[in-house]
């Protein structure tokens, strides 16, 4: 199947939420939309009583301005053409006395004249209804703006309607028994469905869909306004009238042939998972949706990735309470961990497939499928869960300890924002978005060049407007780093296992950094005049990594010194103990000038957490003894 086909069964599949409205995080009401219906923003609604007769009229404010109104094949593809809405559109169409106050535009009456026309059949078929009959009855006095105008809804600037009046929507409302609105009728949609379905089978020539082999009234026209960041693209779209790409290959214009209805579902299928689902960066969306009861936890799922899951943070501190006094080990942290992940995808169905879907706008008037994947839900958690299980690091808090795992924007962030960011940061960002995705839902590893950013940024600590900030792209990188290492969770936590030469030399120049970090703190509660500066080891870890035994010589003569003394006897024995223990495995064969390879972060990190990791009392005061 097609992504096309896909989204022709999402809407198939969906029925029972047309109509039904539901609200994104900005608070803007959506749903499912009927098919020839389209979603607009209405300024003004009028009311009317079941006679036809003026009852009401009001400006309305941003929480009510989504409508659902009906739309034809030419209406909801309309630029400068006139083109109108059957029931609700722009004061030029619907109001007849709209000539009398735009003397100036030379379309004036033909604005009203195309809405009367196709309005008027919809009211005079089998298909029509009560309110439909009340509306056309208030639409044959041709008093519309004459009564805007006495209800204080429009003003007239010299007598003419402004610019902005001619352009704003209309939605028509009668008040009766039926307690729903008109835009929110179901009743409504299937009265004008079925009229024009009806009207296109008897006006519109039939030819083959090539989605579904039916012979079918086509249209050449795709629906626009699927993705609001863009909102001019269309899914499908063709302009090469003169059959210059396809010559010799087909006749015309046939290269693509889609059934009316067909394309009314999968345009309004995507632009209802783009508005209820969707990732967004810049103009770009990354869409995620199953089958059934696991759409909903896929979509949460593939949110996770890129902005974390509240709860489960809630969930990791409950756990950790729980085991405390059983020893705070990061085995034993990364085994609670773990057993919440297994939760996490829990209410996946497994023998259902994941849709997974990136567009963009090529132009201004194209969408672009960026990538286009589908997999088993089996193979889509458990890749979800092998990025969580290992893209992690132990740090620590208020509460102890716990595993730390990065979210994709916190990661792209660490590797190209700089300052506020901007449109440069904005562009990266969408394209590294794309591939951190795909590499992790297929259980690939993340890109090395964005890992190779991250390290370079980190080699120069001075480059950073605060000290918090590079150690958080340190903890991000040490995570990402694990996942590729697939190591799990014993490379989480100091593994004192790992006799890597650069992991080694890493966790040196975090007991280095240590030893300054503690006195200089010393010295600035005892004196509020000495400065805040970086330490000796982390100005130096451009050159550390390079010629990591040089340097660590000049830093080492450099604490000894200067900091070393000021440390107390038990410091001193914890510090010395494990510099010691780290230059017997590295006297062999790692004193040397080779240069580092990016483990060395990890090792730092790990070694930084372990020095600041919270000990009991008793603990402490032994080892102060």
């Amino acid at each position: 199947m097609t992504v096309f086909q896909d989204l022709v069964k999402v809407y198939d599949d969906n029925q029972d939420m047309i109509g039904k409205f539901e609200q994104d995080q900005f608070k803007n009401d959506y749903t499912l939309l009927p098919a020839s219906h389209v979603s607009v923003r209405v300024q003004i609604e009028v009311t009317l009583n079941k006679d036809g007769q003026f009852y009401t009229a009001r400006q309305l404010d941003k929480p009510g301005e989504t409508t659902v109104i009906p739309a034809t094949i030419h209406s909801a593809n309309r630029a400068s053409n006139i083109a109108a809405h059957p029931l609700q559109d722009k004061i030029k169409y619907v109001a007849g006395d709209y000539s009398e106050y735009a003397t100036n535009d030379k379309k004036a009456k033909a604005y009203h004249e195309d809405y009367q026309d196709i309005f008027g059949q919809w009211v005079q078929s089998k298909f029509s209804n009560a309110r439909l009959i009340a509306i056309e009855k208030y639409q044959e006095k041709n008093s519309l703006i004459k009564d805007l105008i006495s209800a204080g809804v429009v003003t007239l600037d010299s007598g003419k309607l402004t610019s902005k009046d001619r352009d704003a929507y209309v939605r028509f409302d009668v008040y009766d028994d039926n307690p729903e609105s008109i835009w929110r009728d179901t009743e409504m949609y299937q009265s004008w469905t079925k009229f024009y379905g009806q009207l296109l089978k008897e006006k519109t020539p039939l030819n083959i869909d090539y989605l579904t082999g039916k012979l079918v009234p086509i249209t050449k026209l795709i629906e626009k306004n699927i993705n609001p960041a863009t909102s001019g693209a269309k899914l499908i779209s063709a302009n090469d009238s003169s059959n210059f790409t396809y010559r010799g290959m087909f006749l015309g214009d046939d290269f693509y042939s889609i059934g009316y209805l067909e394309s009314q579902k999968m345009t309004h299928a995507l632009k209802w998972l783009i508005q209820r689902q969707a990732l967004k960066s810049d103009s770009r969306v990354y869409l995620f949706w199953s089958e059934g009861n696991s759409n909903d936890s896929v979509a949460q799922t593939a949110k996770s990735l890129t902005s974390g899951i509240t709860d489960w943070q809630t969930q990791k501190y409950q756990l950790l309470s729980q085991s405390k006094g059983q020893g705070d080990t990061g085995q034993q942290i990364s085994h609670a961990y773990n057993s919440r992940l297994l939760g996490l995808t829990s209410d996946i169905e497994y023998g259902k497939l994941v849709h997974i879907i990136f567009l963009d706008a090529a132009t201004t008037g194209r969408m672009a499928t960026v990538y286009y994947n589908f997999m088993d839900t089996k193979i889509f958690k458990e890749n979800i869960e092998h990025w969580a299980k290992n893209c992690g690091v132990i740090i620590n808090d208020g509460g102890g300890q716990h595993i730390y795992t990065p979210t994709i924007n916190q990661l792209i962030s660490s590797a190209y924002k700089v300052g506020r960011g901007g449109q440069r940061y904005e562009t990266l960002k969408k394209h590294a978005l794309g591939e951190m995705i795909v590499a992790i839902t297929t259980g690939q590893s993340i890109s090395g060049d964005l890992l190779t950013v991250i390290q370079h940024r980190l080699a120069k600590p001075q480059g950073y407007d605060a000290l918090h900030q590079w150690y958080n792209d340190l903890y991000n990188f040490a995570a990402a780093f694990n996942y590729n290492q697939k190591g799990g969770k014993k490379n989480m936590a100091l593994n004192i296992d790992n006799h890597d030469r650069s992991y080694l030399f890493g966790r040196l120049l975090a007991l280095a950094n240590d030893m300054e970090e503690r006195v200089l703190y010393q010295r600035q509660s005892a004196n509020s005049n000495v400065s805040s500066r970086l330490t000796t080891a982390l100005r130096f870890m451009t050159n550390f990594s390079n010629q990591p035994a040089t340097t660590w010589k000049r830093i080492n003569e450099s604490i000894v010194q200067s900091y070393f003394g000021s440390l107390s006897a038990g410091s001193q024995h914890y510090y010395l103990g494990q510099v010691t223990d780290i230059l017997d495995l590295l006297e062999d064969h790692g004193m040397t000038d080779e240069p580092l390879t990016p483990q060395y972060l990890t090792g730092f990190a790990s070694q930084y957490v372990y020095n600041h990791k919270k000990q009991d009392k008793k603990t402490s005061l032994q080892t102060e003894a």
